[in-house]
């Protein structure tokens, strides 16, 4: 009798523990946003760009705005971020574009300039960059694709994903290796990781302060440090800093959830960079 009851507590126990862990990776972790704050050195900095802030929001999913977006949009604000980036799956369908300027014009309601990227989910959604285009400048921001500008001091370079978009690094990166006060702060963006290894492989590409991308979910669900399931077109990149022939690349864990609407051990992340004199 006493083993039985035992057991039974053991099986009991094993119940709650599993409930509380798929509470958590449903109804927690997905809308509990991890502001990182890291701060990037930058040889020969100007002053004027001296604590220059940037927020990157990637792998967004939207389908609708709810509380997850609300903090992102209060985070932002809070941080007083000048520049905001989305770096790609920020839609999944062309229905949810009404959703993205909405989203971008919350984000450029803060004083932010707003630039978009695209990801492999806009591309495998039916998202024409035209559609995608139009919707970053309803709401007052821009989508870069394989081109570069320059913007109060900052070069931001920005390819197509380079998964299954046509990722034209030549073309992004066109007269960034020149010199002059419009490089004294470059940055690239791109959405798969992986692309930049294998371009690197072939080029010997200009050095950037800061290259991000996202793609990966971090692995969404994680096992302690492992993360078991990573997408095609992640390459050795998981989460947080490497570095690439490009320079200092960072990877975010994203906001959102894609295939399954879980995260475990594995937060949303909206990483906030502030840039300094080395």
């Amino acid at each position: 009798m006493t083993s039985r009851m035992g057991r039974r507590g053991l099986l009991l126990g094993a119940g709650a523990m599993g409930g509380a862990l798929l509470v958590d990776a449903v109804a927690l972790e997905p809308r509990w946003l991890d502001v990182s704050r890291q701060r990037v050195p930058v040889r020969g900095l100007p002053a004027s760009l001296r604590g220059l802030t940037l927020a990157q929001v990637t792998d967004a999913h939207l389908d609708r705005l709810g509380w997850l977006q609300d903090s992102i949009v209060a985070a932002v604000q809070r941080e007083s971020a000048q520049l905001v980036v989305l770096t790609g799956d920020i839609v999944e369908h062309p229905s949810k574009l009404g959703v993205l300027t909405e989203f971008c014009r919350a984000l450029v309601a803060t004083g932010a300039s707003v630039f978009g990227t695209p990801g492999n989910w806009e591309h495998w959604g039916g998202v024409s960059l035209d559609a995608l285009g139009a919707a970053y400048q309803r709401a007052g921001a821009r989508l870069l694709v394989n081109e570069n500008l320059v913007t109060g001091g900052v070069t931001l370079a920005a390819t197509d994903d380079g998964l299954v978009g046509a990722a034209r690094f030549a073309r992004a990166l066109s007269g960034v290796g020149g010199s002059g006060s419009d490089v004294a702060l470059r940055l690239l963006l791109t959405h798969s990781p992986a692309v930049l290894d294998s371009v690197a492989a072939s080029a010997a590409p200009p050095r950037f302060a800061l290259t991000l991308a996202g793609h990966t979910h971090g692995g969404q669900v994680r096992l302690g440090s492992i993360a078991p399931l990573l997408p095609p077109g992640s390459g050795r990149f998981v989460m947080g800093w490497y570095q690439t022939a490009f320079g200092a690349t960072y990877v975010s864990r994203g906001t959102g959830t894609s295939v399954a609407p879980v995260r475990f051990n594995c937060r949303p992340e909206l990483p906030v960079f502030r840039f300094d004199a080395e």
